[in-house]
């Protein structure tokens, strides 16, 4: 797990927080559920009440988080740690505008970026392409 995980770990569990649009949140929530549910402990740990599984509801990746993009991935990152834009920028030696430009899809995340963004956030490269 990346150093900068914000994740607290208490008596064998670790605690994950996610942050998702408004209008996704039940999507999410009933997809979470579900793999808590094919958990071997499951039962033990988490029990899950039955009505509130759909079974025939399945969602796809990108129906319950959105599209994926590099410009995201940087975003996402940044949020997770807290960071403005001209604090990333300033870790990763850019301007604020390349990283809102990355950001936003107007600057394609190049390898060498990409490997800037890994090293800074300590984690792969591949995450950023």
């Amino acid at each position: 797990m990346s150093e900068r995980m914000k994740a607290r770990t208490t008596d064998g569990f670790v605690e994950f927080s996610l942050r998702v649009p408004e209008s996704q949140a039940k999507r999410v929530g009933a997809a979470l559920r579900a793999i808590v549910a094919l958990l071997p402990e499951a039962s033990e740990t988490a029990p899950v009440a039955d009505e509130d599984l759909d079974d025939d509801a399945l969602y796809s990746p990108d129906e319950v988080f959105g599209s994926w993009t590099p410009g995201a991935a940087v975003r996402a990152y940044r949020l997770r740690e807290g960071l403005t834009q001209a604090a990333l920028a300033r870790g990763i030696g850019a301007t604020r505008s390349v990283v809102s430009d990355l950001e936003t899809g107007r600057r394609p995340v190049s390898g060498a970026m990409a490997r800037r963004l890994g090293e800074f956030f300590k984690t792969e490269y591949k995450n950023f392409l």
